[in-house]
């Protein structure tokens, strides 16, 4: 009764007790957000917990949140309802934010810092968005394996400004600390590197993504080609058009790289039946072993718990690519 009134009284003591228990309780709370639903995943006693919310429509469209304040709101009272209030947010940004590349240094990795670089080369990379304009994050990479190259690698990724911007507006409107901010493919590639790191070869990664296809190529475990399919494919009878586009795309880029070709697997990330299908036909057809094996989490062996009011969220594409997303997010501690 006595730290009720005190609380009537000093209602700044309210907002000290919730930042006292964020404080003490650390709790990590990572969130990827769709236009379609929000997936989150925290750790529950021993085990990690995900759910999934369906969103309203046009609350978010394209990777950029339309209704700011009513997003953030939705988003604290989740973590509310489910115990979460001293929840640290990292944030996985959505698909369409982001563009990344791989880069070579061939006069050597700059000793200044490598975003300041960049900005100096200004090099033409092909992409949509100006440096000048983005957010950018260089960071160094080693191929994986036995291979190596002469020259220091790193990869790039930019994203537009205010895109960044109207989701930390949203974070603030949630009234969370927002700890990180990532790329949801980003987080994804490295699940799948490590997930396929015994394998000595070339990997062809297949996501889907609100209907349609993009085929990243690795080699050594980095991306160097990320591909826009034009053929679509949906669960149905796979089409020789789709199939044909994966191997001129494939064949172009081999060439491009010149001396010999490793071997060639595959990961695809796509609802559960998309994948069973696309394995069949790759295996049958010759084109290396598929090493998704339709696992919605790849990190250790104990699978997280699943919530959220539709079951069958789990077996579409979404949770999908929103699950390998977490997964490589969660184990960069």
């Amino acid at each position: 009764m006595v730290l009720a009134g005190l609380r009537e009284r000093f209602p700044q003591l309210e907002q000290l007790q919730a930042m006292a228990e964020r404080w003490l309780l650390q709790q990590r709370v990572l969130l990827v957000v769709d236009e379609s639903a929000l997936v989150m995943l925290w750790e529950q006693g021993e085990r990690l917990t995900l759910r999934h919310v369906p969103l309203p429509q046009d609350l978010c469209r394209a990777g950029m949140p339309t209704q700011r304040q009513a997003l953030g709101e939705l988003l604290g009272d989740l973590l509310l309802d489910i115990g979460l209030l001293g929840g640290q947010l990292e944030m996985l940004l959505p698909m369409e934010t982001c563009q990344w590349r791989l880069l070579c240094w061939p006069d050597g990795e700059p000793e200044v810092d490598q975003v300041k670089a960049l900005r100096e080369l200004n090099p033409e990379l092909n992409w949509p968005l100006s440096l000048s304009e983005s957010y950018c994050a260089v960071s160094s990479v080693q191929l994986a394996g036995s291979l190596s190259t002469p020259t220091p690698l790193s990869l790039a990724v930019v994203t537009d400004r205010l895109m960044v911007h109207a989701w930390i507006d949203v974070v603030e409107a949630a009234d969370l600390p927002l700890l990180n901010l990532e790329w949801m493919l980003t987080a994804a590639w490295r699940a799948v590197r490590a997930a396929s790191q015994h394998f000595e070869g070339d990997l062809a990664w297949l996501l889907k993504h609100h209907g349609h296809w993009r085929l990243v190529l690795l080699r050594g475990g980095l991306p160097e080609l990320d591909h826009a399919l034009s053929a679509s494919f949906d669960g149905d009878d796979l089409s020789q058009d789709f199939l044909q586009e994966l191997n001129e795309v494939l064949q172009a880029w081999r060439l491009h790289s010149g001396g010999a070709s490793p071997p060639l697997a595959w990961w695809i990330t796509a609802a559960a039946v998309d994948q069973q299908q696309l394995c069949l036909a790759l295996e049958s057809l010759g084109q290396g072993e598929c090493l998704s094996k339709q696992k919605l989490w790849v990190v250790g062996e104990e699978q997280p718990t699943l919530e959220g009011p539709d079951p069958e969220f789990w077996q579409g594409d979404c949770a999908t690519l929103a699950c390998l997303a977490l997964a490589g997010a969660w184990e960069q501690r």
